[in-house]
């Protein structure tokens, strides 16, 4: 009877034995018992046998869940590899583009001699602006056209030595002692790689033609920006957002004295 109670008591004990859960007393007494019983021996065996068995089903488990598990790692890692590398092919295209733009687009602006012609349509007015300027001479006039009153215009005229401003509003005709009203032109590409970074991720560009000019277009968000290729120039800008439209022409080197005239002041009243 006893007997069979320690065998009972063994076979209870064995699980934990096998994962070596029990302390040396125990152990003791499970070895000792073993000894004397084969039938607990038998039972020791096919338990040891059969976790063997389990915990090589699952190792073969476990290497096919890990093999799995890498093979989607690295799928998903060359994905984002290639990913990146397109990413930083399609920026850097973007970046190289406008600073060769802009570079071409700054040696030809160091020339002080341009005529300039910048028409601005938006709702229900258009603004035109000519300048002719040279080194020691310039000549701008800008006029407004608005469906809601007379033409208004303004003529600035200055040499080395004298500055005349003139304004016309219907049919007022004015002289101004103190006016400014100069054009440079607009410039929206910078020749530093570093600047044109945030224009490359923030804007995309694209070759198109306007008329006759291929170009590249810059979209960034509801503006649009039409760059000559051949100067880096501006020659268009859409703002869809506010329903404005500039065409702008450049010409360098073309300007000569005699496009320069004095304007006639006659029927000019000077403003008080």
């Amino acid at each position: 009877m006893k007997e069979k109670r320690n065998c009972k008591i063994t076979q209870d004990l064995l699980p934990n034995y096998i994962e070596k859960l029990t302390n040396e007393d125990t152990n003791l007494f499970i070895q000792e018992h073993l000894e004397e019983c084969g039938e607990c021996q038998q039972m020791l065996e096919n338990m040891q046998k059969e976790l063997k068995a389990n915990t090589q089903k699952t190792d073969k488990r476990e290497v096919k869940y890990i093999k799995k598990y890498n093979r989607k790692l690295k799928f998903f890692r060359n994905a984002l590899l290639i990913l990146l590398v397109a990413l930083i092919m399609i920026i850097g295209r973007k970046v190289t583009i406008l600073t060769i733009l802009a570079n071409k687009e700054s040696k030809i602006q160091k020339d002080d001699n341009f005529y300039a012609k910048i028409e601005n349509y938006s709702s229900g007015e258009m603004k035109i602006t000519e300048a002719y300027h040279t080194q020691n001479k310039s000549l701008v006039t800008h006029t407004i056209y608005s469906q809601e009153q007379e033409s208004r215009k303004i003529i600035v005229y200055k040499s080395e030595t004298e500055k005349i401003a003139l304004i016309e509003n219907g049919e007022t005709k004015l002289i101004l002692d103190e006016f400014e009203f100069n054009v440079i032109p607009i410039s929206y590409l910078s020749i530093h790689s570093w600047e044109n970074l945030f224009t490359a991720i923030t804007s995309s560009v694209d070759r198109i033609n306007l008329g006759e000019k291929e170009c590249y277009i810059v979209r960034d968000g509801n503006t649009e920006k039409f760059i000559d290729i051949q100067t880096g120039m501006v020659l268009k800008l859409v703002d869809n957002a506010n329903n404005i439209t500039v065409d702008y022409r450049y010409e360098y080197g073309t300007v000569k004295d005699t496009d320069i005239i004095k304007p006639d002041t006659t029927g000019y009243k000077v403003k008080k």
